[in-house]
């Protein structure tokens, strides 16, 4: 059997601090609320960006 690919994985770029990493929709929805994991800026929508396979 093969691995069906997500449909909600996302590249995170922070627009303060620089950092970035992929991310499930799940976390896409953690980062909106609480802000980069990293330094703590808010995030919004443009942060993130559909990877790329």
């Amino acid at each position: 059997m093969s691995a069906t690919p997500t449909t909600d994985d996302y590249e995170f770029t922070c627009p303060h601090c620089g950092e970035g990493f992929a991310v499930n929709g799940g976390m896409r929805s953690a980062v909106l609320e609480r802000g980069c994991p990293i330094c703590g800026s808010p995030a919004s929508a443009e942060a993130f960006a559909p990877c790329s396979a």
